[in-house]
């Protein structure tokens, strides 16, 4: 009888090592477009890590020990050509700037981004971008713009490069160009900073673009693409998605008057 149990036990224990293997945590990574899109995701100096949105999304699924992730530094061609290439496994972006999406696989959208063009004078309520000519616009280098690609590829609009964010707010403030092309977020960031003391911020009347935000990932995660739209599903519709939005940073409101520091 004892050599019965245990053979029973010797042909049940491969079986229970598989499943256990089955209901561990997918690990992946999560390449980031540096310095990241505030407040959906972006580094946080002071305690040097990720913090957002999608990384708030991701810490529930790890306490359930669905999915692991790892973040890495990267930027918006490369994130793309990793993915293709299976060096990484997910990065976000809006399916419209992926230059081949038949090669990746996307999540539902997580959140709808907005750009506009900001400048240093008001706009008129009329304003629309499309009409507009001959005008500096400040981008960020190697960045697709939905909206604005047809007049800069027409040469309607003139695209200034800069490096950086930052520095992209800065080319606006001493005059190196006529508009700014920023998401919402992301400008009541940059402008809040002591550098545009005295300067008053203002959006154009409409976007010049909206478009869905979603979780592009490497072809072969098909049952990960899977378990994330249903967990994005619930997180979204449960308001989750809105409160953490919330806690990084209230909406942007413009004009937006620069902030001084006081004496």
């Amino acid at each position: 009888m004892r050599l019965c149990k245990l053979a029973i036990l010797l042909l049940v224990l491969p079986f229970n090592a598989k499943l256990a293997q089955a209901t561990e945590p997918y690990e992946l990574t999560f390449a980031v477009n540096t310095p990241g899109s505030f407040p959906y995701l972006y580094y946080d100096d002071p305690s040097q890590t990720y913090k957002g949105l999608v990384p708030e999304f991701f810490a529930a699924l790890k306490r359930r020990e669905l999915l692991d992730i790892t973040f890495v530094d990267s930027n918006q061609q490369r994130s793309e050509t990793f993915a293709k290439e299976g060096k990484v496994d997910l990065y976000l972006a809006n399916l419209g700037w992926v230059s081949e999406p038949s090669k990746v696989i996307t999540s539902i959208p997580i959140i709808q981004h907005k750009t506009f063009l900001y400048s240093l004078t008001p706009f008129d309520d009329e304003f629309d971008f499309a009409s507009v000519e001959n005008k500096r616009v400040c981008t960020q280098l190697g960045y697709a713009y939905t909206g604005l690609q047809a007049s800069f590829e027409a040469g309607k609009l003139l695209r200034f490069e800069s490096s950086t964010q930052d520095t992209l707010g800065l080319m606006l403030a001493k005059g190196r160009c006529d508009y700014a092309v920023l998401n919402n977020y992301n400008a009541k960031l940059i402008f809040s900073a002591p550098e545009y003391c005295g300067l008053t911020i203002h959006h154009s009347p409409k976007p010049t673009s909206t478009v869905p935000l979603t979780i592009v990932m490497r072809p072969a995660l098909h049952k990960v693409k899977a378990l994330i739209d249903e967990e994005l599903t619930g997180f979204i519709t449960s308001g989750k998605a809105t409160q953490s939005l919330a806690s990084h940073s209230s909406i942007p409101r413009f004009p937006m008057p620069g902030q001084c520091n006081s004496v």
